[in-house]
């Protein structure tokens, strides 16, 4: 009774969160699956009062239609299409093949089949969550590991069949056994609730850093976000003495094929768009149809003006050469001008390279200019404007 008062105010719970976040539907398909859970539970509590096909039968499928319910809600959370067939197909095949009275009437059968079908069901939901990985929210590897403890915990059901009593195995039940088999049930919905609760708020508070971050259309980095990176890069840069390279891309029409080879070809490059702001030291415009990349470890070779190790600027004039064909513009052929040093600081770097961009259009658009340097030491940084 304690476990059902707990799963139904979970459940309610998830409601309400869902109503007032219809942003968030996998609240809405957790609520469901608490609110399935509670259903089982009462129809396991007429066992004994009902026929078993009632009691059992459809306990069950209600028991398996929460864990179908919980697979969809971990797809949702990943922003994924619900499968809506497992949903009632699922439980529905088990409900059929509970209508044979040789399998309702023996235990051992019940026990493997709805441990498999809960077993792999909360597998799936295990997988889902690995899926999304990528995103980083700490919540999410507990919940993973919750998932997967909980699929183990139904599949060693099949195992203890003729060891342990029910519901653990099939032998006849003892006192206490439900309890226990019932408190390891409730333990893991209740971490497994409170850490969803973490989880959507982890993604909130993500997606608003990503919003502050990023460009709302071409989902680049904004100044704000770029010139902290930035700086980050260059100091790191600086202090290893790595070679490291700014492109300024001026592009007045079309900006997401270059955009989008350079992050496929340098998963560590930072992408901005050009605001309209200035930094109040240099006082340098940046024109908005420009985007900003930067490419850790890239260099040119200074003493034979060719380019050298993740040197990706005529890749990308070139790709900005076919977008431009559309529009009848000239793609002419990517000219080099090689120069010095102008240090591990992201304004001097920046001003360069939008002198540069000037420069590049003085020479007829559609080329590579390196920036000009005010001194004449050797060096490894270059800022580029394509």
């Amino acid at each position: 009774m304690f476990g059902l008062f707990i799963k139904l105010v979970l459940g309610g719970l998830f409601l309400v969160f869902w109503y007032k976040q219809r942003s968030a539907p996998w609240y809405a398909w957790w609520s469901a699956s608490l609110f399935l859970a509670s259903a089982a539970t009462v129809l396991f509590a007429t066992r004994g009062f009902a026929a078993d096909l009632f009691a059992i039968g459809i306990g069950n499928v209600a028991l398996i239609a929460a864990f179908v319910c919980n697979w969809q809600a971990a797809r949702v959370f990943g922003h994924r299409r619900p499968f809506w067939i497992p949903i009632f197909a699922v439980p529905t095949l088990w409900f059929v093949v509970c209508l044979v009275p040789a399998f309702i009437e023996n235990t051992a059968y019940r026990i493997v089949l709805s441990s498999l079908m809960g077993g792999s069901l909360l597998m799936l939901a295990a997988a889902e969550m690995w899926r999304d990985r990528a995103e980083q929210l700490p919540s999410r590897w507990p919940i993973m590991v919750l998932f997967s403890t909980f699929a183990i915990f139904f599949l060693s059901r099949i195992a203890l069949i003729g060891v342990l009593p029910f519901p653990f195995g099939a032998l006849p039940m003892q006192s206490g056994s439900v309890g226990a088999f019932n408190l390891i049930l409730f333990f893991h919905t209740l971490l497994i609730t409170v850490l969803i609760v973490a989880m959507s708020k982890e993604r909130l508070e993500l997606d608003q850093r990503m919003k502050a971050q990023t460009d709302p259309l071409t989902g680049a980095l904004n100044r704000r976000a770029f010139m902290s990176r930035g700086e980050r890069l260059l100091r790191r840069h600086g202090v290893e003495q790595k070679p490291l390279c700014l492109l300024f891309l001026d592009l007045d029409q079309v900006a997401q094929r270059p955009i989008r080879s350079l992050r496929r070809r340098r998963r560590a490059d930072e992408v901005r768009r050009g605001g309209s702001r200035q930094h109040p030291a240099d006082r340098f415009p940046v024109p908005d149809r420009w985007r900003g990349v930067l490419l850790p470890s890239a260099e040119y070779d200074l003493d034979t003006g060719a380019p050298g190790r993740g040197a990706y600027p005529s890749s990308v004039r070139n790709g900005n050469g076919q977008c431009r064909r559309r529009d009848s513009a000239n793609n002419g052929q990517p000219r080099y001008r090689l120069d010095r040093d102008v240090g591990y600081d992201l304004y001097t770097l920046m001003r360069r390279a939008d002198m540069a961009v000037y420069a590049a259009k003085r020479q007829g658009r559609n080329c590579v200019v390196l920036a000009v340097s005010e001194d004449a030491a050797p060096a490894p940084l270059l800022a580029v404007a394509v």
